[in-house]
């Protein structure tokens, strides 16, 4: 999912609203794990568990690369709605390609389908769900806590203290920030950035407020670091701020400026001006950055031109993709660029790239969310889902390993990558 500024382009989701959105929205499978695990009792129903659970658990140093997909009944087609609601569906975990949980899906048991309502995070499966009053957390398909109002999810992290969510009022303006559940800070209007990160051992967003001026309205922004909240110093000549981070203490942001044709990213007083192609102009975008890289993925726009998807860095400066790609997961980590692109055609591959190189996916093979691609151990790791039914496949470093489920992956993260964590607002 993707929201850049105030422009929501929903541009992987739009490609495949047809198809697969409305796959992603059905709820989903059942068997898988029943003969590798015990059932656990949980309230709402049963959570399976299987030797994937002690992966890692005797080497806290080991990265282990988690698989989360959903999976239906081998002769059902998922990428209908015909049965909605009337198949048995689940949410299953691998653990470095071993079964680790399953997870009822489906109303009843509050979890969702929506590939981005659950996250891995320290080795365990939390799940956001509305209902129609509520938001409910779930930690490894067990109740952590409920609260009034309905928020769609879009960053979580854990510590020793608790869980703080950062969301969105599903219907409406405005976002709240929590722990357990608890309003620490809440707004009315504006939005947040759509992140909710660690910088160091601080939790950080960024957000806009609207401001009414004699002229026409304009837009305040703020950065929040452990609840602290502080107006983010802006240039003069600044117009518009299309995206807020920090790193290390730095803040970073992509801006328009007056005289300047292209976007400039700041990083605190410096500025780099981000050469985009003649004519063209930025729809979105989302700045990341770490101790080693600074990434700017968006869209541009220009007169009788497709929308095209772009990545920038201070490293290996701009690419722009084919026409008609959109991006669906991209990451920094390490030093390192990556990102999955969709095709929205079946004679069209979509495209990997990594620091400049760009590969192929398979033919009708398609990243289903915005969490399909993490670096592990140096390799990067890539979930692919089929448009055509058949199993879907984990890319490495160009080799393609299948995995034996009919249904679709949601997200491919490890144990040291928070950031792949995180959702991107649509």
């Amino acid at each position: 999912m993707r929201f850049y500024g105030r422009f929501s382009l929903s541009l992987e989701k739009k490609e495949m609203k047809g198809f697969l959105f409305a796959a992603v929205m059905i709820a989903v499978m059942s068997c898988g794990l029943a003969e590798v695990g015990e059932p656990v009792r949980r309230p709402g129903g049963e959570v399976w568990t299987g030797p994937g659970v002690n992966v890692g658990k005797d080497d806290p140093d080991r990265t282990v690369c988690y698989v989360t997909l959903m999976s239906y009944p081998d002769a059902y087609d998922w990428r209908s709605d015909r049965k909605k609601g009337s198949v048995k569906c689940s949410l299953v975990v691998l653990a470095n390609g071993l079964p680790m949980m399953k997870v009822p899906v489906g109303d009843e048991y509050e979890t969702s389908s929506d590939p981005d309502m659950h996250r891995m995070i320290d080795g365990h499966l939390y799940t956001d769900y509305s209902t129609d009053s509520e938001t409910v957390i779930k930690k490894d398909g067990r109740q952590l806590f409920r609260y009034s109002g309905r928020e769609q999810i879009f960053g979580m992290l854990v510590d020793s203290s608790g869980v703080y969510t950062l969301g969105h009022q599903r219907e409406g303006e405005g976002f709240t920030y929590r722990k357990n559940g608890v309003i620490l800070l809440e707004r009315t209007e504006g939005r947040s950035f759509g992140r909710l990160y660690r910088d160091g051992d601080d939790i950080c967003f960024a957000f806009s407020e609207p401001v009414a001026s004699a002229t026409d309205d304009i837009e305040r922004y703020y950065h929040v670091r452990n609840g602290e909240v502080v107006q983010v110093a802006l240039r003069e000549d600044v117009k518009k701020v299309w995206c807020i981070t920090s790193d290390g203490g730095t803040i970073y942001y992509v801006a328009d400026i007056i005289g300047v044709d292209d976007p400039v990213v700041f990083a605190g007083t410096a500025m780099t001006k981000l050469d985009m192609p003649e004519s063209a102009s930025m729809a979105g975008c989302r700045i990341l950055a770490d101790s080693k890289v600074v990434c700017v993925e968006g869209v541009s726009v220009a007169q009788g031109r497709p929308l095209n998807a772009f990545v920038w860095s201070d490293a290996m400066e701009y690419y722009a993709f084919k026409p008609g790609l959109t991006m669906s997961s991209v990451n920094c980590s390490g030093g390192s660029v990556f990102c999955v692109l969709n095709s929205p055609s079946s004679s069209i591959c979509g495209q990997i790239y990594l620091n400049g190189t760009i590969v192929s996916t398979p033919f009708n093979y398609t990243s289903m969310s915005s969490r399909t691609a993490v670096m592990a151990d140096g390799i990067l790791h890539v979930g692919l889902s089929s448009k055509t039914g058949a199993k879907p496949q984990i890319w490495k470093d160009g080799k393609l390993e299948k995995l034996d489920y009919n249904g679709y992956i949601c997200s491919v993260t490890t144990n040291k990558d928070q950031a792949s964590q995180e959702t991107v607002l649509d």
